[in-house]
C-alpha cells in the first residue's frame, strides 16, 4: 500500500503513529468507503478514490 493512502494514513492516526492495529486498518477501510459514497452520492469525482480503496482492501482482507 503506497505511504499516501488514505486507510493506510487514517490508521497511522489513529495508532498515534505507530504500526497500525487490523481493526484500525479496517476501520480506515470503512471510513474510505463512506466518504466515496457520499462523493457519489452528491454527484462529485471519485477518481483515484477507487484505486485506493482497492489496493488497501486486498492489503488488508488478504492478510
Amino acid at each position: 500500500m503506497q505511504n499516501n493512502n488514505f486507510v493506510l494514513l487514517t490508521a497511522l492516526q489513529l495508532s498515534g503513529g505507530k504500526k497500525p492495529k487490523q481493526w484500525q486498518l479496517e476501520f480506515g477501510l470503512s471510513l474510505l468507503n463512506r466518504y466515496i459514497n457520499q462523493r457519489k452520492l452528491f454527484g462529485l469525482t471519485t477518481t483515484g478514490l477507487m484505486a485506493e480503496y482497492h489496493e488497501a482492501y486486498r492489503e488488508i482482507k488478504g492478510k
